[in-house]
């Protein structure tokens, strides 16, 4: 989409421009999209300081902050780019407690700026067909299972230590997203098991939530495993399987197949896109025109819940 007549577009700084989401996911689109300028970019200085990031968050020149950092520093510095008169668009987990993610979303409003979880999922054409085709012709629903494993084997890497806090933090929204968009509320019991490592944070994690009205979702996540992103949404009139790249989505086109109570199965054709950009394009809706986030604060607040949950449930 390109901008509106007048508009000018997005300007962009980052915290933490050497992550590897950054570079392969999101600059890519920045770059490409008319809608976007990418005017700043900061990284920690060779000794660790991260005085470079407090350097970029007083540049005037600057809207909006994407913050791709590890984990144990969204809040903080959600927090240090809202007070500093940005807009914020973080990667997710958007913080790692419930305490966090409520406190963000009051300091947004406090001062009258934007903070949106970076989860790219919802803003896919695919997807939201999907949820779609689950309201017309699923029924009851029933279940939702997620799956999303592969080998991690990066020395170092912060998902594996107390920076990242495990794998439910990294991937278990793309399992659990589906089914809190469809049914948005607290679960009414809940039950985990999780294989830690010597740091304490979850390597692999099946998760099951009872959300009431007989639908319940399970996320399995590894980080040591086969790679899989799978998701099966199961209904009293049928059942959609994505068997493979369920997130982020293909950039071609492609078929959703509902598999019926009836035993029949009816195909529903969707164009293809690339759901980062069409996330951040949305950002812009949400900065620019007070549009409402396909994922937003109702949404990351009870995904915190969630996680918080599971989490307790395994000790």
């Amino acid at each position: 989409m390109s901008p509106a007549t007048g508009a000018r577009p997005l300007r962009w700084g980052v915290l933490g421009a050497s992550s590897r989401i950054y570079r392969n996911a999101i600059l890519p689109p920045l770059r490409e999209r008319e809608r976007h300028e990418v005017v700043a970019e900061a990284s920690r200085d060779l000794d660790g300081s991260d005085a470079p990031y407090a350097e970029l968050l007083r540049r005037d020149d600057v809207d909006a902050i994407y913050i791709p950092l590890p984990n144990d520093g969204h809040a903080r510095w959600i927090l240090r780019a809202l007070e500093s008169g940005k807009h914020v668009l973080c990667e997710k987990p958007l913080t790692m407690s419930v305490a966090d993610t409520e406190a963000v979303f009051a300091a947004a409003r406090s001062m009258d700026r934007s903070v949106v979880e970076a989860y790219m999922w919802p803003h896919h054409p695919r997807n939201r067909l999907v949820l779609e085709l689950v309201q017309e012709h699923l029924g009851t629903l029933q279940w939702s299972r997620g799956r999303f494993s592969f080998p991690l084997a990066r020395e170092g890497d912060h998902r594996v230590d107390a920076r990242g806090g495990g794998a439910l933090f990294d991937v278990g929204i793309y399992c659990l997203g589906p089914a809190l968009l469809l049914a948005p509320r607290d679960p009414v019991s809940v039950a985990a098991a999780a294989t830690r490592n010597e740091h304490g944070v979850d390597v692999a994690l099946a998760g099951w939530l009872d959300l009431g009205q007989g639908f319940t979702a399970t996320a399995d996540v590894s980080f040591d495993s086969v790679h899989l992103r799978t998701l099966e949404i199961t209904g009293s009139g049928g059942s959609i399987r994505i068997p493979s790249f369920m997130a982020p989505g293909p950039e071609d086109p492609s078929v959703v197949t509902v598999e019926h109570r009836d035993e029949s199965v009816s195909g529903h054709a969707v164009g293809g896109a690339n759901a980062y950009g069409e996330m951040l394009d949305q950002f812009v809706d949400v900065v620019q025109d007070r549009a409402a986030p396909r994922w937003g604060e109702a949404e990351s607040t009870l995904m915190a819940r969630w996680i918080e949950a599971l989490h307790t449930a395994t000790r």
